[in-house]
């Protein structure tokens, strides 16, 4: 079986994504189309410039050279693992590729009537529709009439761990404290500012974390926006493994404020659940579905700072237990249940070329 991995990116968990399913599937050969050549990944590349999004002739050529360089591998299956670059072309080029199994991976669910429409003519184009998220699917499945799809849930990739004390020795911050962690890019979608402004009632002892690349906050913003500049502690830049790992570990609590225009999956709140954290979340969408369902900890209305206030106070005064079904989802973060389920996929796929 040869597969071909078409990537947009290589930074986040784009690499680790990739490098997951390459090792789980030793008997299969395997060429990646990426916009850099990834040194630690043995196997045939090829470098396929990236294109800005909004660009159509930039996402026409992209495409054509994809094509050409699968045309030239003759693969089993071509794996597209962002398939959200799709979205905003209805999936337009698609059926260049229609003589091979194709696959798409959809980390976003679009709600918008265009956007909707663009999410159906996209996966009719293709064999395969993989979500990482049950509420994804049943929305795909009960509301879009889109039923080619699957859902393997996000793994948690990062092994390092730590505990806390050891966590918080490493940012300089006190392990006595409730920590608040606000982890990633500061992206306006994630909500940040929001998160400032809510904290501003809460009485309750706490600290706040804030750990990722400066985007749409930087320093001066939340020095600006913070109750006490003592409580606050930034590291605001791309964050290394290691990096990742301890400020997982230093949490009590892992806030993720994202607005009503985020609904994908959150790689902060599986690296949480992996270390028993909780989890407070917006209520709609994927992350609101997933937090109440398998109780990984509060929810909040989405966009609605004082209901996140009282949420937050809550969480700081509250001792977090987790319970048989927060155990649950941790299972279905496992790394090995997600490489064993995208092999049942390409297997399925092969069985179903033959007939």
């Amino acid at each position: 079986m040869k597969i071909v991995y078409v990537d947009t990116s290589i930074t986040g968990h784009h690499i680790p994504y990739m490098s997951s399913l390459i090792s789980a599937n030793t008997e299969a050969d395997f060429v990646l189309i990426t916009p850099e050549k990834i040194s630690n990944l043995v196997c045939k590349q090829y470098v396929c410039n990236k294109f800005k999004s909004k660009d159509p002739f930039a996402y026409i050529m992209w495409m054509r050279e994809v094509c050409k360089i699968v045309k030239k591998e003759n693969p089993n299956i071509v794996h597209f693992l962002y398939g959200d670059v799709f979205y905003r072309y209805f999936g337009v080029c698609l059926s260049m590729l229609k003589r091979y199994k194709t696959i798409v991976t959809l980390h976003w669910a679009r709600t918008k009537k265009i956007e909707v429409f663009s999410t159906k003519r996209l996966c009719k184009k293709v064999s395969q529709v993989v979500v990482h998220s049950e509420y994804i699917k049943q929305l795909f499945e009960k509301e879009y009439n889109i039923h080619n799809v699957c859902h393997i849930e996000y793994p948690q990739f990062n092994s390092i761990k730590c505990d806390k004390k050891q966590a918080c020795d490493f940012w300089g911050i006190s392990d006595k404290i409730t920590t608040i962690a606000c982890i990633g890019n500061t992206r306006y979608d994630k909500g940040l500012d929001l998160l400032l402004e809510a904290l501003k009632p809460v009485k309750k002892p706490y600290q706040l974390l804030v750990a990722g690349k400066a985007e749409a906050f930087d320093e001066k913003y939340i020095r600006d926006n913070v109750v006490g500049s003592e409580k606050v502690k930034t590291h605001l830049e791309y964050l290394s493994d290691d990096e990742l790992a301890y400020a997982i570990g230093a949490a009590d609590i892992i806030a993720l404020p994202y607005r009503r225009s985020f609904n994908g999956a959150s790689g902060p709140l599986g690296e949480g659940v992996a270390l028993n954290k909780c989890i407070i979340g917006p209520k709609h969408g994927v992350l609101g579905y997933t937090i109440e369902r398998y109780h990984l900890g509060y929810v909040f209305d989405t966009e609605n700072l004082e209901s996140l206030s009282e949420v937050l106070e809550r969480a700081v005064e509250q001792d977090f237990v987790c319970d048989d079904q927060y155990i649950k989802y941790q299972k279905m973060l496992d790394k090995n249940d997600f490489n064993s389920k995208y092999s049942a996929l390409y297997l399925n796929c092969l069985i179903e070329t033959k007939y």
